[in-house]
């Protein structure tokens, strides 16, 4: 669970200001500013766009459009100036395999500069324009191309995507969550929170770290990824309550690092950045010659200057 590391810290890192974590929830969408989504205008409602759909004119109307008629929503990101936007467009959008494509979708156009394409990159690590990411409404991730290189490989793609996601939706409905196997349960969890649905993660992780039969590494496993979810969700107590029960148990010294920084995180997102700095600062006396002490001291250095401390 190596991976949990570099995404929390580096998000640590990165920020001018502690903030609420995002919440990435399986519920529908947040509106990052009402009305402000600054979407290029593809078509009005009732007229047709490229592929032969009709494109919403916001990002709201998409999300509302795909939850009544029960389809995918499609976004392209695009921005001003863009040639490589517009190289994508000339060779997609003639395409019969963009029509077809687009048949269980509701298209729309996001600027990657508005309050929304900032929301989705952060989100979703859509790191450019252009870009194609499918979700659906709920914000459940299907299929996500940063850049684009060539007709043929973006099809296969999404069109791979999408169906492993459709098979992987019908696995998630026919779930009963208490029966589950600790494999099972842990495996499910961790695909649904990086699909960005820690909500529907949750009660997966939780299963697999308390089901009998799991051995103490998939236990330790489903835990860190547990803590993850919950604080993707604001919910900082039982994400420290979590951490603090694998941090008790773990024998392992590289896991009770990884532990021991994302605990410290934890005051972050409920904006105390003291009692972060002070739990960094432990860090660096325990662990002198960890592989992650060039980056906790790089964050130690960031708080001191934002608490004003010695």
């Amino acid at each position: 669970m190596s991976f949990l590391l570099p995404i929390f810290l580096s998000a640590a890192l990165a920020a001018p200001e502690p903030a609420a974590p995002s919440k990435a929830s399986g519920a529908p969408l947040p509106v990052p500013t009402a009305g402000s989504d600054a979407s290029p205008k593809m078509a009005e409602p009732t007229g047709m766009g490229p592929g032969n759909a009709i494109w919403a004119t916001s990002v709201e109307d998409a999300i509302q459009r795909a939850t009544r008629e029960g389809k995918f929503v499609f976004f392209e990101f695009t921005k001003k100036e863009c040639g490589n936007c517009q190289r994508m467009d000339g060779l997609l959008y003639p395409a019969f395999d963009f029509e077809a494509l687009l048949v269980p979708m509701v298209p729309v156009k996001v600027s990657f500069e508005s309050p929304w394409g900032k929301d989705f990159a952060s989100r979703y690590s859509v790191e450019d324009a252009p870009s194609v990411l499918i979700t659906t409404p709920e914000g459940r991730l299907v299929f996500l191309a940063n850049g684009f290189f060539n007709q043929g490989d973006f099809f296969r793609h999404a069109n791979a995507a999408v169906a492993g996601y459709r098979k992987f939706a019908r696995e998630i409905e026919a779930q009963d969550v208490a029966k589950l196997s600790p494999k099972e349960a842990f495996d499910t969890g961790n695909e649904l929170y990086h699909r960005a649905d820690p909500q529907a993660a949750i009660p997966r992780l939780k299963r697999a770290a308390s089901a009998s039969g799991a051995t103490a590494s998939q236990r330790e496993d489903a835990l860190e990824l547990l803590a993850a979810a919950q604080l993707d969700l604001g919910q900082t107590a039982p994400s420290r309550q979590t951490i603090e029960r694998l941090l008790s148990t773990t024998k392992d010294r590289a896991r009770r690092e990884r532990g021991e920084i994302f605990r410290a995180q934890i005051p972050l997102a409920e904006n105390r950045p003291v009692e972060a700095l002070a739990l960094f600062r432990k860090f660096q006396k325990a662990h002198p010659t960890s592989p992650h002490i060039a980056r906790v001291n790089e964050l130690v250095h960031r708080l001191e200057e934002r608490v004003k401390t010695p």
